[in-house]
């Protein structure tokens, strides 16, 4: 009841402010809560608006900037914008930011929680305390995956591997595919998109 009590208020805001440019048809904002904060996504409502940062950069050496495969794996499903904000309205699991933390501190999408691919590359103290906190239980040097969490993993676009890097890192120790979910289009989809994204520092 809070989060709709919340997802109301804020769209009647938006509505009174005159917004022109919804997510959807019937959608002018989503709202949800997220580790005790409010979180709004929203599309940027200026008629001319453009990308002006990194994300407008169409030319990226390859390697290791390759075009990464619709699909990161046969179960794995890939998601695309609506599909993120329905993840997170439901609140079906944990977003997470797979990218540099580097990255992240310039900008990431509402709600992403930042674990860098790298900490899934290897067997460390680190890598296990977050497969516990995903709900994964190590039984000796295997791990049990039967109660772990649904997570949806982006990078920076469809030419970043380092969410496919940590899915493919996390198949080889059984995490289940059914269990990871893959937004493709990453930070440069959304923003194209003219989804808002949190810049720390900024204002949150």
């Amino acid at each position: 009841m809070i989060l709709r009590s919340i997802t109301l208020s804020l769209l009647g805001f938006s509505l009174l402010g005159a917004a022109s440019h919804n997510i959807t048809e019937e959608k002018a904002i989503a709202a949800f809560a997220h580790d005790g904060k409010t979180y709004v996504i929203q599309r940027v409502q200026e008629d001319d608006a453009y990308l002006t940062n990194e994300y407008s950069l169409t030319s990226r050496p390859a390697p290791p900037f390759y075009v990464q495969p619709f699909k990161a794996a046969p179960n794995i499903e890939t998601y695309g914008e609506l599909e993120v904000i329905d993840f997170l309205e439901k609140n079906k699991g944990v977003f997470i930011d797979a990218r540099l933390k580097e990255w992240y501190d310039k900008s990431y999408i509402p709600g992403a929680i930042n674990i860098p691919f790298t900490l899934f590359l290897k067997d460390t103290p680190e890598r296990d305390k977050v497969l516990n906190d995903l709900g994964g239980a190590k039984k000796g040097k295997e791990w049990d995956f039967s109660k772990v969490q649904t997570i949806l993993l982006y990078c920076n676009g469809a030419w970043c591997e380092q969410s496919p890097h940590a899915m493919h890192a996390l198949m080889k120790i059984g995490y289940p595919e059914e269990k990871m979910k893959y937004y493709r289009g990453g930070m440069q989809s959304w923003q194209l998109a003219g989804l808002n994204v949190i810049e720390p520092g900024k204002g949150e």
